[in-house]
């Protein structure tokens, strides 16, 4: 419900009559925290129910579907373009619940593990879009090409959302190595705190890219294991041969 409120606090920053983008960024990045400890808190007092895991979708579908979708067409197709960026804006919105429902479905039939997600989770697809409005700001986008790139960062947002893309969740990591990892974590959050105009944008860019590094180095970390044992299965034929 905190988050829920949180994202209403957004919603009047972004169609309010005296409109702060970076204000009602703000709220949108504490939702986020939110959200990431509501399951946690649930678990630690054994109070998981699926009553609670419909009210998190819903609230989230809202928070980070509906009210993200509001900032995108505020702050991007608002002097230009009006009526092409509500298209835009509803295919973010539109992406995010099909993402959430995936996920719903996924989670009852258990069909992947707990510490993994399929698809960008919708939290970090709307900090995303908050990432370019903090990092662009007050420069909205005002040229023909200034609408098309915004437009094509929304679509390629919302694919990942509603792809096969497996992202890893930071929650079960938190569990598994508590002090290292809950010192790391607080360390993000106190420079979200303080600086969060360059440390949103930058986590949520490496959270994004975060499957392909990952591919990356398993794929190097393959062939240097293919290039060991083959050197390994070397040896012995060429001591045989020197002997």
């Amino acid at each position: 419900m905190l988050n829920l409120f949180l994202g209403y606090q957004a919603l009047i920053h972004i169609i309010g009559s005296k409109k702060n983008f970076k204000t009602a960024i703000y709220y949108l990045m504490a939702s986020v925290i939110m959200d990431g400890f509501d399951g946690t808190i649930a678990r630690l007092t054994k109070t998981e129910s699926n009553f609670g895991v419909q009210l998190d979708s819903l609230v989230d579908a809202i928070t980070f579907g509906l009210v993200t979708s509001i900032l995108a067409y505020q702050w991007g197709f608002q002097s230009g373009y009006p009526q092409f960026g509500k298209i835009i804006s509803f295919v973010y919105l539109s992406a995010g619940l099909i993402r959430l429902a995936r996920f719903n479905v996924f989670k009852e039939a258990q069909a992947f593990p707990a510490n993994i997600f399929i698809g960008m989770p919708i939290p970090t697809a709307s900090m995303a879009i908050c990432s370019i409005v903090l990092v662009f700001n007050e420069t909205h986008p005002q040229s023909p090409i200034g609408f098309i790139l915004f437009s094509l960062c929304i679509i390629l947002i919302a694919l990942l959302m509603i792809s096969n893309i497996k992202y890893k969740t930071i929650k079960k990591i938190v569990l598994k190595n508590s002090l290292k990892a809950l010192f790391i974590l607080a360390s993000l959050i106190a420079c979200l705190l303080i600086f969060p105009d360059i440390t949103l944008p930058i986590l949520t860019l490496t959270y994004t890219l975060s499957p392909f590094i990952f591919f990356l180095l398993s794929k190097k970390q393959k062939s240097l294991a293919t290039a060991s044992s083959e050197k390994t299965a070397e040896q012995p034929g060429s001591s045989k041969t020197g002997a």
